[in-house]
């Protein structure tokens, strides 16, 4: 999974950089008929807020007590991209001031998206130790699948045994691990929403 969200971030930071230099640099953008712009971005876009996503749930899993963070961080890049696509997608024959305050947004999301990258960067740097070893207990288990389905001697096959045997108590001990980090998540989302509506009671007073 680690390996996994490290390809995603290069893929993610080559895509942000084909905005730039496609995009961003090209100021005849500016003066485009916003369909023809979405034309244009349509593709990478969508590839970024695919990628966006699957980053930001890689990272919950791997780093769970910063949910809040990394939730955060995700919304401050998507919103700017998606006003972009709202504001192409709204006003396709309107004049072209509408391209060029909807490429305001996208440079905001280019530059938003660095916090995203340096946090999903951190994440798969230093993961949460609990869910490495839950993951490490997955890679054992998924070994003895493997050597279960190989043809093997009786005298080996006897060890093997004994191991399959520990290895389905650490299957169940994985399933109790699992189910504690999703409801460490839920807590946690608890307690942020709890926070949110104290600040808006007292943003009324």
């Amino acid at each position: 999974m680690i390996r996994n969200l490290k390809s995603k971030i290069t893929y993610l930071e080559d895509l942000l950089q084909r905005i730039a230099s496609e995009i961003l640099a090209n100021v005849l953008y500016e003066k485009a008929l916003p369909a023809d712009l979405w034309a244009s971005s349509e593709k990478i876009i969508d590839a970024i807020k695919k990628t966006a996503e699957e980053i930001k749930e890689n990272m919950l899993i791997l780093k769970p007590d910063r949910s809040p963070s990394i939730k955060r961080t995700f919304k401050e890049f998507i919103q700017p991209i998606n006003m972009f696509e709202e504001i192409l997608k709204k006003t396709p024959e309107a004049s072209p001031n509408s391209s060029k305050l909807a490429l305001e947004h996208l440079r905001k999301a280019v530059t938003e998206s660095q916090e995203f990258i340096e946090m999903a960067k951190s994440v798969a740097t230093n993961p949460s130790q609990y869910v490495l070893e839950i993951l490490k207990l997955k890679e054992v288990y998924g070994a003895k699948e493997y050597i279960s389905k190989v043809s093997i001697p009786e005298a080996v096959f006897a060890r093997l045994e004994f191991l399959n045997k520990n290895m389905e108590i650490l299957k169940h001990r994985i399933s109790n691990l699992e189910h504690s980090i999703q409801e460490l998540v839920r807590q946690i989302d608890r307690v942020q929403e709890e926070i949110s509506k104290f600040q808006r009671s007292q943003q009324k007073t």
